[in-house]
């Protein structure tokens, strides 16, 4: 018997960019502006807090430079969620789940079922508000998720997860 590993060429590779990616719901920029809301009302408080009962920060430019900086954090976060929301997409194809996030970074997650332990849903009680819940995939060999697919409809996510884990089972039908 003879060893055989035939080396191919990288262009004749399907690439993953020409894949069809389904965006997330657009409920889940309502749930990210929400949080956004949240955080940026605590950030608030503990900067009005600290100016407020600490005398040396009052006394000098200082509360002026936590001012500022509060509202610059708060002004990229919202930059950088409104310009990373378009790019949350997510495709199920027949061997695997491919899951890309980022504006900046770009980061495009490929995750085949024969590595796929457990799929669950989760959907905590901003999700619940909208609706919504994410899909994560646990792999073998990890210590956490592998692939959290977030801004899904409940029914959708549970159809999906029902889906994978028909695959992972050998009792797959079509979506």
């Amino acid at each position: 018997m003879s060893f055989i590993n035939a080396q191919l060429d990288i262009g004749s590779l399907p690439g993953a960019e020409e894949i069809k990616l389904q965006p997330v719901n657009k409920a889940y920029l309502h749930l990210l502006r929400t949080e956004w809301l949240i955080s940026s009302l605590f950030l608030s408080i503990v900067i009005a807090l600290l100016i407020v009962f600490i005398p040396e920060i009052r006394s000098t430019k200082w509360w002026l430079v936590l001012a500022i900086g509060g509202l610059a954090i708060i002004l990229f976060y919202i930059f950088f969620q409104e310009k990373s929301f378009p790019y949350l997409a997510f495709a199920v194809r027949d061997q695997d789940v491919i899951y890309r996030k980022g504006w900046l970074i770009q980061r495009i997650k490929i995750c085949p079922y024969n590595r796929v332990q457990n799929c669950t849903i989760q959907s905590g009680p901003l999700e619940r508000r909208w609706k919504l819940a994410s899909l994560i995939l646990y792999t073998a060999g990890s210590q956490g998720a592998d692939l959290t697919i977030p801004g899904l409809l409940q029914d959708e996510a549970e159809q999906l997860r029902q889906f994978i884990l028909s695959k992972i089972n050998g009792t797959a039908t079509t979506i």
